[in-house]
């Protein structure tokens, strides 16, 4: 578990970074609170790096936490 910064607020999350962003579970409490949605896209650090712009592309609610995918790039439909 990790603190993070996701959208300028601080969270504490488990985080596995992937080729294409971060996948992230948050307590579900935590993932209300930053009021986030999919398709958003959001400045994200974790610590030791640099700010970077991910698009959330996928929520799975599983209470009591919330998987995440972040992405650096999200698909156009059609």
């Amino acid at each position: 578990m990790q603190q993070m910064a996701l959208n300028g607020s601080e969270v504490w999350a488990f985080v596995v970074e992937t080729d294409e962003g971060m996948r992230v579970r948050f307590a579900l409490d935590d993932w209300q609170q930053l009021n986030l949605g999919h398709g958003q896209r959001v400045p994200v650090r974790v610590a030791g790096k640099d700010d970077v712009w991910l698009f959330v592309s996928s929520v799975t609610e599983l209470p009591p936490v919330v998987w995440v995918t972040m992405s650096r790039r999200v698909r156009a439909a059609g």
